[in-house]
């Protein structure tokens, strides 16, 4: 069975999670307690949704769930609040997402005729809102380096999450650039979970860019054997205009 047929399989979905639960249980027992599990759990987690992202399963909502969850503890232990409320950001987001894709099973883009759509643009600009304002009144760290750089990977964060409910495939470039801001984050807090898997995730995040460029050309080609204007309907489930 092809890897993209497989990871819509829901046996491969029960899988995942039996190995994820069992890893952690390992991981608490005799790798740092809830610690591991707050920071290489978190981590792994955004790892595997990254996988079901690249192939579009629906899994991937599910999965930055479970990341988010673990992660939202974490940064405001180790004092990275707008990181904190990122993730209580994406806890909101990938239910939003979730339905989107349930509702458009394969429409790639925004159509602002639909309220849908609408709502979960209004939602993203909301939840950006929202976690600067919660944040913004801190002398002393506001305005440094450290907070831009959070600042600036909360922003990318959120625009990646928006386009990943609409299948934009630029959201694999904002995810690169928030993993590009979080790293020196990571590095610096010596969160080692986060730090070491984002390397992983990253690395699939090109994967993911070439496996959907490699789709959109297909569609484009599969579009035009079909006589161009005589099929707008193909088009419209590949770039989001509407019909």
């Amino acid at each position: 069975m092809h890897v993209s047929a497989t990871v819509h399989q829901r046996w491969f979905h029960e899988l995942t999670a039996a190995l994820f639960v069992a890893s952690m249980v390992v991981g608490y027992a005799f790798g740092g307690g809830l610690a591991f599990v707050q920071g290489w759990g978190g981590g792994i987690a955004a790892t595997i949704a990254t996988v079901f992202l690249v192939f579009k399963s629906k899994g991937y909502w599910a999965w930055m769930i479970v990341n988010a969850g673990l992660w939202t503890y974490l940064f405001f232990h180790v004092g990275l609040p707008m990181l904190a409320y990122l993730q209580i950001s994406f806890l909101i987001f990938a239910g939003y997402g979730a339905a989107q894709w349930a509702l458009h099973r394969a429409r790639v883009g925004v159509d602002f005729r639909f309220r849908a759509d609408v709502a979960g643009s209004v939602l993203g600009v909301g939840l950006f809102v929202v976690s600067v304002l919660v944040y913004w009144n801190q002398p002393g760290y506001r305005g440094t380096t450290w907070w831009w750089l959070e600042f600036a990977s909360v922003l990318t964060a959120i625009a990646a999450m928006w386009m990943d409910a609409f299948r934009y495939k630029l959201n694999w470039v904002s995810w690169t650039l928030s993993n590009a801001f979080s790293a020196p984050l990571f590095f610096h807090g010596a969160l080692w979970g986060p730090f070491w898997t984002i390397f992983v995730y990253q690395a699939l995040n090109v994967y993911g860019w070439i496996v959907w460029t490699n789709e959109q050309h297909d569609a484009e080609v599969a579009t035009a054997g079909s006589g161009g204007g005589g099929d707008r309907r193909a088009r419209v489930a590949h770039d989001g205009a509407p019909a």
